[in-house]
């Protein structure tokens, strides 16, 4: 397994164990407790003012919540020289009168989020993504409701008061699924005011009702997105494209005997392709479709000055990418493409794969390979986009973390 990005990721990785994945997950509410200091690579309040300051949020989604509804953005939006933007005097009051404020999808703009949201997709091996919810005194976003996403709730500063009720029906996707809050149960299988540092995993359907603990609370909600039955018929559908019943269209006007016989030779068609694919086979092809972030290495990735052995060299698939070995070549995969190099390079990539993050003079000694052909092969592989390459001084920020 690749090595996890961020503090919090491996902290996460080593509380949660290997049961996790084999029994809890999806099917129990989990409690942990993470050192807080630990979350410090996540967000803050900085991060935040940031973000409020820039006067934009895009493209991560900023909103307003009260009452169970989204709030009109022309409450706490302005028009600046043709942008709308933060009209911060009004978003402030209103948080003030209970409002909640959520930024989905934070991971796509702050650079700590992304690196803990992208180890929550290694930890799980599925989609993921992740939002904000900065709540003051005991304010309440949304009523009793769940979510169709399994999640890892992160409690970072205040507290939050958490009622998990459980599940009122089975597996609910976004096109099924009733979210009435009527439907919610009396029960409460989880109750706790969340402190800096718990951890919570609220399987997807389960009913939560949350608000704050009455001082102000900010906190992380990664969802990930496990798939399901109708992920892979929507998948062997496409595989079952070659056959002709399948591409033909269907008969308007013909007779209720011709519609059946061909609606017959369709499922019929659909079968048998289905039933020579494997779930594996579905794995297999999501993993060779997996890539990574649209990531900058300016001025590398412009320059043709080759990086240099202190430079930091870092792997953007966020998933391990495939590899094989064809003849004289080493293939890579990754985003549906391969990638084909020289089969000298093959150690190179392994140690490249495995450490995810070093300098290019620290993969050259893990893959026993002059400094030279790894700095060609680390531009090469940036041309691809399938590595990032920043300076020295980004390994003196990650702490030099090796494992």
């Amino acid at each position: 397994m690749t090595n996890l990005a961020s503090q919090f990721g491996r902290a996460l990785s080593a509380e949660l164990g290997p049961d996790f994945s084999t029994h809890q997950v999806s099917n129990d509410v989990v409690f942990r407790h993470l050192n807080p200091s630990l979350l410090s690579d996540c967000f803050s309040w900085d991060g935040l003012n940031e973000i409020l300051s820039r006067g934009s949020a895009i493209p991560a989604d900023f909103f307003l919540c009260a009452q169970g509804k989204r709030l009109p953005e022309h409450q706490y939006k302005t028009s600046l020289d043709g942008h709308q933007v933060f009209d911060l005097p009004r978003v402030f009051a209103l948080i003030r009168s209970g409002a909640t404020l959520i930024i989905d999808s934070l991971d796509r703009i702050h650079p700590g989020v992304r690196a803990a949201t992208d180890d929550v997709m290694r930890i799980t091996g599925e989609t993921a993504a992740c939002n904000l919810f900065v709540t003051f005194d005991d304010a309440q976003a949304f009523d009793s409701h769940f979510d169709e996403v399994d999640t890892f709730v992160v409690q970072l500063l205040g507290t939050k008061h958490w009622k998990v009720h459980g599940p009122s029906e089975e597996f609910p996707l976004p096109e099924y699924g009733d979210s009435d809050p009527v439907n919610c149960p009396d029960t409460v299988l989880f109750e706790k005011t969340l402190v800096p540092g718990d951890v919570i995993h609220v399987p997807r359907g389960w009913w939560h009702t949350v608000r704050g603990g009455g001082e102000t609370s900010l906190h992380l909600t990664f969802t990930f997105t496990r798939r399901t039955g109708y992920d892979w018929l929507r998948w062997a559908l496409r595989q079952a494209l070659s056959r002709a019943e399948i591409r033909e269209s269907i008969d308007r006007t013909s007779s209720p005997e011709r519609q059946r016989a061909q609606l017959e030779g369709i499922v019929e068609a659909f079968l048998a392709e289905a039933k020579n694919l494997s779930l594996n086979d579905f794995f297999t092809a999501e993993h060779r479709a997996a890539g990574g972030r649209d990531l900058a290495s300016l001025p590398w990735d412009v320059s043709k000055a080759r990086p240099r052995e202190h430079d930091v060299v870092e792997l953007v698939p966020v998933l391990p990418p495939l590899v094989r070995t064809e003849g004289d070549q080493v293939v890579i995969t990754a985003a549906d493409q391969d990638f084909a190099l020289p089969a000298q390079h093959h150690p190179t990539i392994e140690a490249l794969i495995g450490a995810r993050r070093l300098t290019v003079a620290q993969l050259a000694a893990r893959a026993g390979a002059p400094v030279t052909a790894v700095s060609a092969l680390v531009a090469a592989l940036l041309r691809c986009q399938l590595v990032t390459v920043s300076g020295a001084d980004a390994a003196r920020e990650d702490g030099g973390h090796e494992q």
